[in-house]
Parts: C-alpha cells; sequence; structure tokens
C-alpha cells in the first residue's frame, strides 16, 4: 500500500530561479514518456546518503516527455536539498518515485482559489496549467515578501493566467473578502512556508473542510509536550518517550531497526500499526481510514499516558 517503484531520469537541464531555488528538468534517457499525473502529485527522489526527499511536480501534466521539479536550498534542514544543489548537472542519473498526489483538485469545483508562495508554487503551477487546458475557472494569488526574489515570476508573467501577486503578505492578504466575491463552493489549494500557510488557514476558517486543500513538506518530527510510556507489542519491550522527544528518536536511541525514507510523512515507510493509546498524526500519506489502524512514526506522537506500537 506504501511502497514507490523507482526508475532512473537523467538532469538534462538545471536553472536557477532564485539564488536559493533551483529547477531540474528530468527525463529518461531513451527519451521515452513518462508516467502520467495529475496536477497537485510528488515523486520521491533518492539522494544518495541522504535518503528520499518528495518534491512537487510543477511542469504541464500534458507533457510527458520531461517532468520538472523545483528544489530549495535548507541550509539548515538534514542535508538533501544541499547535496542536490551540489552535485545536480546536466546528465547526472537520478532514481525517482512514480508520481503520487495527496494534493489533488476537485474536478467539480465551480472555482478553483491556488494560493501559494516560495517554493510552495511548485504544485500550484502543475495546477494552474491542467485548470487553463480544461477551460475551468480559477485564480492564482502570489505572495511575495517585498524586495526578494520569487521563483516562476517570469513564467507568471507571461503565462496569461489570472495571476494577482500580493507583496507584504503579512499586512496585505485578504482572503476572506477575495471569497466572498467567488462561488460559496469555491476550493481552495495553499502550499508555501508554514506562516503564510496559518495565515491562509485562519482566513479560510470558515470555508467548508472538504473545500480546503494543502501541502506541506516540513519534514518535522512531533515533539512530545510531555513525557509518555511506549509500549512495543511485538517484542514486549516498553520505552520512555521524554518531554521534547519523539517516537522515533526513542526508538533509535534503544537500537530499535525501524524503516524510514523520506521523514516527511509522505512515503510510508514508516508506517506501522498501533494498537491502543491516542496517537497524533502529522503525516501525509494516510487518510482517515488508515489512521484508525497505523502511525508513521518518523512525524506521529502521542496524547495518551501510554501508547502500543506493533514493534
Amino acid at each position: 500500500m506504501f511502497s514507490a517503484e523507482f526508475f532512473p531520469v537523467l538532469i538534462v537541464a538545471c536553472d536557477m530561479l532564485t539564488p536559493l531555488v533551483m529547477r531540474l528538468r528530468l527525463q529518461r534517457a531513451d527519451g521515452a514518456a513518462l508516467p502520467a499525473f495529475g496536477a497537485g502529485a510528488h515523486v520521491q527522489v533518492q539522494i544518495n546518503g541522504h535518503g528520499r526527499r518528495a518534491y512537487s511536480l510543477c511542469s504541464n501534466p500534458a507533457e510527458l516527455g520531461h517532468y520538472e521539479v523545483a528544489v530549495k536550498l535548507e541550509r539548515n534542514g538534514r542535508g538533501g536539498s544541499r547535496a542536490l544543489h551540489a552535485m545536480a548537472r546536466p546528465g547526472l542519473e537520478l532514481m525517482i518515485s512514480r508520481p503520487a498526489n495527496l494534493f489533488a483538485l476537485d474536478d467539480d469545483a465551480p472555482h478553483h482559489l491556488l494560493v501559494g508562495g516560495g517554493v510552495g508554487l511548485t504544485p500550484l503551477i502543475a495546477m494552474a496549467y491542467q485548470l487553463s487546458a480544461r477551460s475551468q475557472p480559477f485564480t492564482f494569488m502570489v505572495t511575495v515578501p517585498n524586495d526578494r526574489a520569487w521563483p516562476f515570476e517570469e513564467l507568471l508573467a507571461s503565462s496569461g493566467w489570472p495571476v494577482q501577486v500580493v507583496h507584504s503578505p503579512r499586512d496585505k492578504l485578504d482572503l476572506a473578502t477575495h471569497l466572498a466575491a467567488l462561488p460559496a463552493s469555491t476550493h481552495v489549494y495553499c502550499c508555501g512556508p508554514e506562516g503564510l500557510m496559518a495565515r491562509v488557514r485562519e482566513q479560510c476558517v470558515r470555508l467548508p473542510a472538504d473545500q480546503w486543500h494543502e501541502e506541506a513538506f516540513s519534514g518535522t518530527e512531533a515533539v512530545a509536550q510531555t513525557g509518555f510510556e511506549l509500549y512495543l507489542s511485538e517484542s514486549g519491550r516498553r520505552l520512555e518517550v521524554p518531554a521534547g522527544g519523539s517516537i522515533i528518536a526513542a526508538l533509535r536511541m534503544a537500537g530499535v531497526q525501524v524503516e524510514t525514507a523520506c521523514e516527511q510523512g509522505i512515503c510510508g515507510s514508516c508506517v506501522v500499526p498501533w494498537r491502543d493509546g491516542e496517537p497524533v498524526h502529522a503525516d501525509q500519506c494516510l487518510d482517515e481510514e488508515d489512521r484508525r489502524e497505523y502511525l508513521a512514526i518518523c512525524c506521529g506522537g502521542c496524547r495518551s499516558a501510554r501508547l502500543t506500537l506493533a514493534l
């Protein structure tokens, strides 16, 4: 259910959209078509020595001769983006997964409002391509901090899409007013820095849950606010997760071997069954039905005094 099939591609072009955001164009070595994908999809990229990282596809879903992804250099991250920025060059082979989509467009929405900033624009670019090709109504709101370079500026300026650029979004973003002028069943799609996403969520608080869509590749562990006991039912072991600690850190400290890959709650490699307790879910690979049985331990937490895992 959570496995990913990987295959080789070549980097055929590499350019810097901003001083920190790099765009890669990927193709098969023989030029054959790549697997089809829908707007909002991502692929996992195997980065030698740094595991896998998930990147949204920002190319046109109608053009399957190549994929494009954008990678922001995270200087204080876990090393994956730094390694990819250092090694990326035309001709380099990478292993990538088939596309998966946890951020798909709703085909029945009368209007789509795309809101994003920075490298979070990547899945929204693919959405705009797809919506435009289908002549479906949409608005693309791009948030830009003043005096700062932003990715896809040239593409969006020449696209002919209904793009609105909001400078100083902390002060000037007013989605409530904008939504009031759109159909009541408009769907909102948001991707970007967590601060922006928090402001957008707050301004869309009255939106029905099924009309709200977000995606964030944060890769953060769920840190325990208070300590709890972790019971491993298969081995009978009991571990303490201290306040400020995490499940994955406690397991590793105890020498428990667990498979992890992306460590972003996306690939599903670290999903294990849980038996009792009150787990906290922070993944993007499980739906609500799955979560009644499984927990992605790379980013999961617990709000009860004890949590049982089938390990």
